[in-house]
């Protein structure tokens, strides 16, 4: 997005301007600020300043000025650095394809896949760019040790399985983000759809949703909106930011930057 664009815009101070209704609550517009670049956001409580020992589960994540992996505790806290990327080689991206990823997907057995792929120009006029095999690594958060998976194991192809929409007891999630106004709704099985998020941008600026989707543990939802928010769905539901680390938008078109499991990873067992 270049500046000047009615996204991205230079500002250096908090508007103090209600914008958005979320649960009767008004919310105000805050900075976010990416790459030396700032953009109005609604403000919600910090998880990282206020953390909530209620919340279970764990994040994994791309920090982009970093471009490191990094698990954060839904709670807001503790988070810890994984894997770093090595800086990229060009030789080999101009002769077998850009690398655009991580793809980030929790194993069952609390350790973590990093998915790079390659990218190449379209074939032809019109055609979209070919995707194809790059690397991919194991990351044991717990210990550290990092295993390498053999090329011929590595996929062509993201992971699209990794964002739930409707929980095991039917209840079903469904946004909307258009020209800067985002909902999300939930609806139960039998039951009527109550809103848990509704926000519109001020003016020409473009407020809008990346994905949505349930955590495993189904207690809480993770949205993208250029940052990580949980919504929690009690009444009344309550939004908060995990971090502002990780930019809006995957490489692919409805994939976050972020992968979820309901499992507390970085808290030490009892």
């Amino acid at each position: 997005m270049k500046p000047g664009s009615p996204r991205w815009r230079r500002v250096g101070v908090i508007v103090g301007v209600a914008i958005a209704v979320v649960a009767g609550a008004a919310i105000v517009v805050g900075i976010l600020t990416v790459g030396g670049l700032t953009r109005q956001v609604p403000r919600f409580q910090s998880l990282a300043e206020h953390p909530d020992s209620s919340l279970r589960g764990t994040v994994a994540y791309f920090a982009d000025q970093t471009r490191c992996v990094r698990v954060v505790a839904a709670a807001g806290r503790p988070v810890k650095t994984v894997y770093c990327l090595p800086k990229m080689d060009v030789p080999k991206a101009v002769k077998e394809g850009k690398e655009i990823g991580p793809q980030l997907v929790w194993l069952p057995d609390g350790r973590l896949r990093v998915t790079m792929f390659r990218m190449t120009p379209p074939p032809k006029p019109g055609a979209a760019p070919g995707l194809h095999p790059g690397w991919q690594k194991i990351v044991d958060v717990r210990t550290g040790k990092i295993e390498d998976v053999p090329a011929a194991d590595v996929p062509s192809q993201p992971n699209r399985q990794t964002h739930p929409m409707v929980s095991p007891s039917g209840q079903r999630i469904s946004w909307t983000s258009d020209n800067g106004r985002v909902k999300v709704m939930l609806t139960d099985r039998n039951g009527p759809s109550r809103t848990l998020l509704s926000a519109q941008g001020p003016g020409e600026y473009t407020y809008g949703l990346g994905a949505v989707f349930w955590a495993p543990n189904w207690q809480w939802i993770a949205a993208d909106d250029g940052r990580i928010l949980i919504i929690t769905i009690g009444h009344p539901p309550v939004t908060r930011v995990l971090t502002t680390e990780s930019s809006q938008g995957a490489f692919d078109a409805g994939l976050a930057r972020f992968a979820l499991t309901g499992a507390s990873i970085l808290t030490p067992a009892r």
